[in-house]
């Protein structure tokens, strides 16, 4: 299992212009640049009152949580596929499960996704692909909010 840190370490030292928070419940990190701050990722390291979905009060357990755009979101989620084909989970889903990748039990319908204590091996073939695809959407956004404000 990939350590929560080793994620943050990962994402510091690959991605720039993120800004690197702890919260009460785990960590998040925001590309942020020309006071401007989008979302990239969050790992929740605890259940809170409104979310305790993923019952992640155990030690070594957490949730990754990305942001994708609409498109890469349905990409994912829009066929059926078995969990040992794709590591993903298309409906029902077991949001306690580890080392899948499933849509986010409260943020969905805002595209996003969750893995729950992810392996070195599915954080190598997907998650990592996930990150990158979760740092462009927030710089694009980033771009917009930016142009807005000219």
């Amino acid at each position: 299992m990939m350590k929560a840190d080793e994620i943050i370490t990962y994402c510091l030292d690959n991605y720039g212009y993120l800004d690197y928070t702890q919260t009460p419940y785990g960590h998040e990190l925001f590309y942020n640049q020309q006071n401007i701050s989008v979302f990239v990722l969050s790992i929740q390291e605890f259940d809170s009152d409104d979310d305790n979905f993923s019952d992640l009060n155990h030690p070594d357990k957490y949730r990754l949580s990305l942001c994708l755009t609409n498109d890469e979101y349905n990409k994912l989620f829009s066929k059926q596929c078995p969990y040992d084909k794709k590591y993903i989970c298309f409906h029902e889903c077991d949001y306690t499960a580890t080392n899948i990748i499933m849509p986010h039990p409260v943020k969905s319908r805002e595209n996003f996704i969750q893995c729950i204590s992810p392996s070195k091996i599915i954080f190598e073939k997907v998650l990592k692909e996930l990150i990158s695809l979760s740092y462009k959407r927030a710089r694009q956004e980033y771009l917009l909010k930016k142009q807005n404000n000219m």
